[in-house]
């Protein structure tokens, strides 16, 4: 009985090999064409009469199971507004397949690396993959000199691009990209940077010394709040721009758990790591005090991203947020790279 299983299990394997051989070219075609049609997806920033949040990045320095550094697309009115772009954010889109051709505008928060680390590149490929407008880039001041860092790193790609495609030295005035430096006037702390198609976008001043300026952004659109923070301790000064959010995408700092690792690094010999830490918290959100203002905001919706320590499994995710429902009645969300979330 088994002889004759294997037997009529080896001829199916024979028949099968052998029809896939003889139709090797048309398999090939449905593969290629297959792969084809998973390119981007256009109904991504269809207005949904709401506001759409695509976190694709909730990584940092750290080394983590992240797929992408800082990141977060947001679809508002028909268009794709995209905040930070650290490293890994373009194959995070690609996963995500979002037109990244077809964005409105890209916002930095600020020059620590994990926050642009993947700029350059989108600019880039934007210009290979024929972009028809450039792509304005707003930030804190001194970024038309990191853009025209990238400018100057790319330039020899560019060179031997367009020898090869003519048609790209053509392109290059209108698919690269334009620096909108954001400045502040004298006591400012808050600056409207976009308002069009009922979407506004005010960029603010949050509080992440040494680094100055560092940046969040607040969308407003058919009533409802979004706060993206950037990189800032908690601070009073943030508190204006989360008071009645529908949704704040946060920066995340579990001080309880890195408090208790610091000297288990300390016994394992590994003082730079322990050193790092402690440098660490006094300017990133502490989530028990960023709990705390959210209750004080009336913030409905809590996301945490630029995860630290980053939460690789399922038990540190539940310990990560250890005593925040004590403190914040709303919703909490730990994210994670490629959650879409919608208001």
């Amino acid at each position: 009985m088994i002889r004759k299983a294997l037997i009529a299990l080896a001829l199916v394997l024979v028949i099968g090999a052998t029809t896939a051989y003889v139709a090797r070219d048309s398999l090939l075609g449905w593969a290629i064409r297959q792969r084809i049609q998973q390119g981007p997806d256009q109904a991504f920033a269809t207005d949904h009469n709401g506001i759409k949040v695509l976190i694709c990045g909730t990584g940092t320095p750290e080394v983590s199971s992240a797929r992408a550094q800082a990141c977060t697309l947001v679809a508002a009115g028909g268009k794709l507004f995209l905040f930070d772009v650290g490293d890994g954010a373009l194959r995070s889109l690609s996963a995500s397949r979002i037109p990244v051709n077809d964005l409105e505008q890209v916002f930095v928060t600020h020059f620590h690396s994990d926050h642009f680390n993947d700029l350059g590149a989108l600019i880039n490929a934007g210009w290979i993959w024929g972009r028809e407008t450039p792509l304005t880039v707003a930030g804190p001041q001194g970024l038309a000199h990191v853009i025209a860092g990238f400018a100057e790193a790319y330039a020899l790609d560019e060179g031997y691009r367009s020898a090869n495609m003519p048609h790209l030295a053509e392109r290059r005035a209108i698919a690269g990209a334009v620096a909108r430096e954001i400045t502040f006037g004298e006591g400012q702390r808050s600056v409207r940077v976009y308002d069009r198609g009922g979407v506004t976008i005010d960029a603010v001043l949050v509080a992440h010394e040494p680094v100055r300026p560092a940046l969040g952004y607040v969308l407003r659109y058919k009533g409802r709040k979004l706060f993206i923070s950037g990189d800032t301790k908690v601070s009073p000064v943030n508190l204006p721009a989360m008071q009645g959010a529908d949704m704040v995408v946060h920066e995340s700092y579990a001080g309880h758990m890195v408090r208790r690792a610091i000297p288990e690094m300390r016994k394992l010999g590994m003082e730079f790591d322990a050193r790092v830490a402690e440098r660490t918290i006094p300017y990133h959100a502490d989530n028990l005090a960023l709990a705390r203002q959210a209750q004080a905001a009336g913030v409905k919706h809590l996301v945490l991203t630029h995860l630290i320590p980053y939460p690789d499994n399922a038990v540190v995710r539940v310990m990560y947020t250890e005593g925040m429902s004590e403190l914040y009645k709303g919703r909490i969300t730990v994210a994670e790279d490629g959650m879409v979330l919608t208001f």
